[in-house]
């Protein structure tokens, strides 16, 4: 419990963003910019912002800065932004990250070998994850043959990527797994580039 205490202090510095959005640079001029926010074309000048939530910064030498989905970024014409979520392994190798769930916050790991999001009993209660009347399925953990009540989370949150509709397994143990799994049923659904340390994952339309 202490250890898990000192990484959701360690993770305070990331923000869940709320209302992500694409947006590519579609024209730009000497005092505006040609935004295409999700489906959405607006003309906008530097320090307006769009109802979806997305600022242009300013306009100089052929690029538009732009805030969104919570950062900061510089588009050259036809570039694009997506919800993203950025992230650097630890020590061991792994990659831990804020997740919000059902809008409750929790730590996670991701696990490619994870067919879905899992966690313990004890966590879905804390997220307030209904669970007890859900199906059940059969599991295979370290500790040997088990099963998992499976639920549809209503959305997910890593960064600014917002998932809604996404699978997950809640053990019937009280404490295994010890964190939070990001596994397939979120991942399947992003693009996952790694680069040396560093992964991104990026929400696909």
């Amino acid at each position: 419990m202490i250890a898990r205490m000192v990484l959701l202090s360690l993770l305070l510095g990331y923000s869940i963003v709320a209302g992500a959005v694409w947006v590519r640079l579609v024209a730009i001029g000497p005092s505006h910019a040609e935004l295409q926010i999700n489906d959405m074309k607006r003309t906008m000048r530097p320090g307006q912002d769009s109802p979806e939530g997305v600022r242009l910064i300013s306009i100089s030498g052929g690029y538009a800065e732009i805030q969104a989905n919570g950062n900061m970024h510089r588009l050259r014409l036809g570039e694009r932004v997506a919800p993203m979520l950025a992230l650097r392994a630890d020590g061991r190798g792994h990659y831990t990250t804020e997740l919000a769930i059902n809008g409750r916050s929790t730590v996670a790991i991701v696990d490619t070998g994870a067919s879905s999001i899992s966690m313990s009993r004890t966590e879905a209660d804390r997220l307030g994850i209904a669970y007890r009347d859900a199906g059940r399925i059969p599991t295979r953990t370290a500790a040997g043959e088990s099963s998992a009540y499976l639920v549809k989370l209503d959305n997910v949150q890593a960064g600014s990527i917002h998932l809604r509709d996404v699978a997950a397994t809640i053990s019937v143990l009280a404490d295994s797994p010890a964190i939070v799994l990001l596994g397939m049923s979120f991942l399947r659904r992003v693009e996952m580039v790694k680069d040396g340390d560093r992964l991104m994952l990026i929400q696909s339309r």
